[in-house]
């Protein structure tokens, strides 16, 4: 096994890659602590993309979410020497991002846009694939296809309507997978209210997308 640089990796390097594999991010990141910089590289790797989607969602600009990515990991970076791994990893991160995501908007002062049906998020990232690649199969007709595109479009367009604090709680839970504990965690308030917001944003998505229910 040789590495880009045509050098043998050592067997303390190998061993490492072997086992941080199995290692929780919690642990990789006390071993960052600790000092080991590869630690980071794989916090990195593993958490990127689905940082980039969820700042994208706010942002609508890949640009700009790009830029914010970075900066999460580099201010995540920042808090190596005083991390406890009192939440989880992922609950730490978001909330860095969270917060980045919300002082942008305040800045920009704008109305969100709608996502753009051809983003990709890369070409590694499975999970994230356009909704244009994902539909386009030859069983579909153009006509279901327009559908598709429209239904997804009246669903991006009812979530940018939404107030920044049932936006954040919704996005977290339905399309990040996190707990209502993790959500609590990362919006800093109780699980009965993240509960909350997220069944107004739920009833509010209902009524945005009745007109449009009822035209299907």
């Amino acid at each position: 096994m040789v590495d880009k640089e045509g050098c043998t990796p050592s067997l303390e390097m190998l061993l490492f890659e072997e086992t941080s594999m199995i290692q929780t991010d919690e642990q990789l990141m006390l071993s960052v602590k600790d000092g080991n910089r590869d630690a980071f590289q794989i916090l990195t790797e593993r958490h990127y993309a689905n940082t980039l989607n969820f700042i994208y969602r706010f942002v609508k600009n890949r640009p700009l979410a790009e830029d914010l990515c970075q900066e999460t990991f580099l201010r995540l970076w920042r808090c190596v020497p005083t991390y406890r791994p009192i939440a989880k990893f992922r609950t730490f991160l978001y909330h860095i991002a969270k917060n980045l995501c919300l002082k942008q908007l305040a800045k920009e002062q704008r109305t969100p846009q709608i996502e753009s049906l051809d983003i990709h998020y890369g070409d590694d990232d499975e999970n994230f694939h356009p909704i244009a690649v994902a539909i386009a199969d030859t069983q579909y007709s153009p006509e279901a296809l327009l559908i598709a595109k429209e239904t997804y479009e009246a669903i991006q367009t009812a979530i940018n309507k939404l107030s920044k604090e049932h936006q954040i709680v919704f996005q977290l839970t339905e399309l990040q997978g996190l707990s209502y504990q993790e959500v609590a965690e990362i919006v800093q308030c109780p699980i009965g209210t993240v509960a909350s917001r997220k069944n107004a944003a739920i009833r509010q998505l209902r009524k945005f997308l009745a007109p449009y229910r009822a035209n299907v």
